[in-house]
């Protein structure tokens, strides 16, 4: 099984040490997955995910998109990452008001 963990951390610009943290883990688990002698498990999974804003079949390496017309949050999320926190708390609140 081929997942995209070490593609997308250095796409992120992240250490394993800070994607570990991101997720609630460990840098030696990130290794090893990565070198793949071992596999995260499924509530991993899902938190990669959700860190590197992609889908499960991406996240696995499925190059063909779902269909119909959907958002890729992948770059938003790139963006995201990089606010300091008064930018983070500006954004949330601008996400708020939009969304009433």
């Amino acid at each position: 099984m081929i997942i995209r963990i070490k593609e997308l951390r250095e796409e992120f610009g992240l250490t394993q040490k800070e994607l570990a943290a991101k997720i609630g883990n460990v840098q030696r688990n990130v290794s090893n997955w990565e070198n793949g002698s071992s596999e995260p498990d499924c509530e991993t999974l899902v938190r990669l995910a959700d860190v590197f804003g992609v889908t499960m079949d991406e996240l696995f390496g499925r190059s063909d998109p779902p269909s119909g017309n959907t958002l890729r949050a992948e770059p938003y999320y790139k963006l995201i990452n990089r606010l300091n926190d008064r930018q983070s708390d500006a954004l949330k609140s601008f996400l708020a008001a939009f969304c009433e």
